[in-house]
């Protein structure tokens, strides 16, 4: 029995050692990154009493009064005294002096690391608000690389040069196979971020240019705009889209190309002529054309290939080579298809995952379960294809009444009871009919 056995036998006998399984380091470190990408940078409200803020603060130096006011109260007027509305008033110049002697002279972090996060958020490039920063916080440089901005500070030798530090960044970035995971690995927890980001986002597009024929470059500029889990790049996204489709503008890319090119970028920032995002406003009309007309040819090219798969008995080789001719020889501007029920749950299945949600790449034909249509916009005419026994109807686009393209719904009944139509049943030499009327 175990009672008999002497004290100090038990004491000295070998016993199994129970050590605890080690914390799992790569849970901490997720855990740590999601408080630095909540709280790293607070939001800002809308601030209504800056002047009586600013008026407090210029008080407080006169009289030297410093009393109960804690440091972020001063980041907070600092923050609002070198933002865009505020940095360029002269009558607030003494407080951003009376700041930036500050920078030059303190050794706080709680501080000093705040006005650089001010640095980066109201970067200009050779703007005087950011030379004037730049100059006092290379002052502080030393203190400030013993901080968070250490590996940042260390990283970018011209960032506080405001000339050249945004050039220098979009050199670091070009470097990064995976830029967005690259910059929070330097400290900038924020990669789209205003300011210096913005700035460099600017660069990076340039140094990316004559790369962007390759797939590889092509992704890696994609995925900065969207990185996973993240909204796409509001900012700068017209100049993104430009340098995705400027090297097509006098040749036509690998269809496979072509495709995921159209994909992406109608997933990231919509269709231009349907659900029509800011950021085609910043894009060149020519370049904005040549990207509507591989969605043109993408989208008859699509619509018969869903209907080849849901309506199996019909033919659909004479009236596909037929539009596709038309097109390629520049005659159909703008192609807009609206599918019935089976044809719209097959061409849903057919789009990437990411352009499933939200993003209107065809409508619906609601009238007659067996009805899709092809509407198109041909030479000053608007032209109106359908499935089975539905005529071709050949309409003046400028008519009152004539169908819309990129609607949501269309009914076939409507569109055969609209006046003024010209219409032709596809027997016969109907291809000769319509090329007579365009």
């Amino acid at each position: 029995m175990s009672e008999d056995i002497p004290l100090s036998e038990r004491l000295t006998a070998p016993r199994a050692l129970n050590v605890l399984p080690p914390p799992s380091l790569e849970r901490m470190e997720r855990t740590v990154r999601a408080i630095l990408d909540r709280f790293d940078r607070p939001k800002k409200g809308i601030e209504q009493d800056a002047e009586k803020l600013f008026a407090d603060l210029a008080r407080r130096i006169r009289e030297d009064d410093w009393h109960k006011v804690p440091m972020n109260h001063v980041v907070r007027v600092a923050d609002l005294l070198f933002s865009q509305r505020f940095r360029d008033r002269l009558d607030w110049a003494p407080l951003r002096t009376f700041l930036l002697d500050e920078v030059r002279a303190s050794t706080k972090h709680g501080f000093l690391n705040p006005m650089l996060r001010i640095y980066l958020d109201s970067f200009v490039p050779g703007a005087t608000h950011s030379r004037a920063l730049a100059a006092a916080l290379m002052i502080a440089r030393p203190v400030l690389q013993q901080g968070r901005w250490g590996r940042l500070i260390g990283s970018l030798p011209d960032l506080f040069n405001s000339d050249t530090a945004a050039r220098d960044l979009a050199a670091r970035m070009i470097t990064m196979a995976e830029p967005w995971e690259g910059l929070r690995e330097l400290g900038l927890r924020q990669p789209h971020g205003p300011g210096l980001m913005d700035a460099a986002h600017l660069e990076y597009l340039k140094l990316l240019g004559p790369r962007l024929n390759e797939r590889l470059m092509i992704d890696t500029l994609l995925s900065w705009l969207k990185p996973a889990g993240q909204p796409a790049r509001a900012v700068g996204s017209g100049e993104a889209i430009m340098a995705l489709l400027r090297p097509w503008m006098q040749k036509t890319p690998p269809k496979d190309l072509q495709a995921h090119l159209i994909d992406q970028i109608a997933d990231l920032y919509g269709h231009p002529k349907v659900n029509r995002q800011a950021a085609w406003n910043q894009v060149d009309p020519a370049i904005e054309a040549v990207f509507l007309r591989w969605i043109t040819g993408a989208d008859i090219r699509f619509l018969f290939k869903t209907l080849a798969e849901v309506e199996r008995n019909h033919m659909w080789a004479d009236r596909e080579d037929f539009w596709w001719t038309l097109y390629e020889q520049g005659r159909i501007k703008e192609v807009w298809i609206a599918f019935n029920e089976a044809g719209y749950r097959a061409a849903v299945a057919k789009l990437p995952e990411g352009g499933r949600n939200g993003v209107k790449r065809f409508g619906r034909q609601i009238g007659e379960r067996d009805k899709s249509l092809l509407i198109m916009d041909v030479g000053g005419k608007i032209i109106v294809e359908g499935t089975f026994n539905f005529k071709v109807h050949v309409f003046e686009k400028s008519a009152l009444k004539t169908p819309r393209l990129y609607e949501s719904r269309y009914d076939v009944s409507d569109i055969r009871n609209l006046p003024g139509s010209e219409t032709k049943m596809h027997h016969g030499d109907w291809q000769s009919w319509v090329r007579h009327r365009i």
